[in-house]
């Protein structure tokens, strides 16, 4: 099982067991009740928020469980939940620093220390030997072309496609979006420090997108990375505006690359998020902003 990064920093003896679950405790009471998120986010219209409330009542359940029992949960309610969460959720990086229990320039580092290890090894595919078999000639035959079928991603692609988009990553990009922010203006080298190490995931990332040919998520990322590069190269003749608006546009976009991924992942299909016209129009935008930055 892989380290989160406040299991990493415990390890290092950075800060303590107590510390790390300390933080936790204020990170989960920070964020928002699921019934609160979906309210508010127009998750759910008023009457299936009322019918979820009944059936808790009702039943003494969860809200999550009275949401599936009602068929009103679904693989896209979770996404547009958890991208909620994502954003409301304070990151651990943030608290610690905070409270005190670790300095910025420390965990600066040690970020670039845990992110050195995200580097998936991809083993090189041995040589097997093909046995030679006889040429049988025969008539060429038309065989009909489902072209649904051709863009239906395979098990393996989809495997590593999980395996490379993993919420560690996710989450350590989000974590040094909002330190840059924080510490813009006191510390700009620990935020160039942050842009190198948001650059390093995202080009490895890319780098491993490339081979599973999915277009539309690796022009998603290439763009990401081209504006971090721009930003990391002028960062000191930037405004602080230029600088918070760039970090926020990013942010959107890892929440929208995740997104993308899950969608894939459900579909087996990088064509089915685009079916619905408003991802598209999402999707489009996206990208014209983070060109824009440039």
């Amino acid at each position: 099982m892989s380290k989160y990064f406040g299991e990493f920093l415990v390890e290092r003896g950075l800060i303590t067991k107590d510390n790390l679950v300390d933080a936790l405790v204020e990170q989960v009471s920070s964020t928002p009740p699921l019934c609160q998120i979906v309210f508010e986010n127009n998750i759910f219209d008023s009457q299936k928020l009322f019918e979820v409330f009944r059936h808790q009542q009702d039943h003494s359940s969860d809200f999550v469980s009275s949401c599936k029992t009602l068929g009103l949960w679904s693989q896209e309610t979770q996404v547009k939940i958890n991208s909620c969460l994502d954003e409301l959720r304070k990151p651990l990086g943030h608290i610690l620093v905070s409270r005190g229990w670790i300095d910025l320039k420390k965990l600066t580092h040690m970020l670039d220390e845990f992110l050195s290890q995200l580097t998936i090894d991809i083993p090189q595919t041995q040589a097997i030997a093909t046995p030679t078999i006889p040429e049988v000639k025969v008539s060429p035959v038309t065989i009909p072309v489902n072209e649904d079928l051709l863009e239906t991603i395979q098990p393996g692609i989809l495997s590593e496609l999980d395996e490379t988009f993993d919420e560690k990553k996710k989450k350590m990009v989000r974590v040094a979006l909002s330190l840059i922010k924080d510490n813009l203006e006191s510390d700009p080298n620990v935020c160039k420090k942050l842009f190198s190490d948001i650059l390093k995931i995202l080009t490895n990332l890319n780098d491993q997108l490339a081979m599973l040919a999915l277009e539309k998520i690796t022009e998603l990322l290439g763009a990401m990375i081209e504006t971090v590069s721009n930003i990391n190269s002028n960062l000191p003749n930037l405004s602080k505006d230029r600088v918070l608006t760039s970090t926020q546009e990013l942010t959107k976009s890892i929440d929208l690359a995740w997104t993308m991924k899950q969608s894939i992942l459900f579909e087996a299909t990088e064509r089915h998020f685009f079916t619905d016209q408003s991802q598209r129009q999402i999707f489009e935008q996206q990208i014209s902003s983070l060109r824009g930055l440039v």
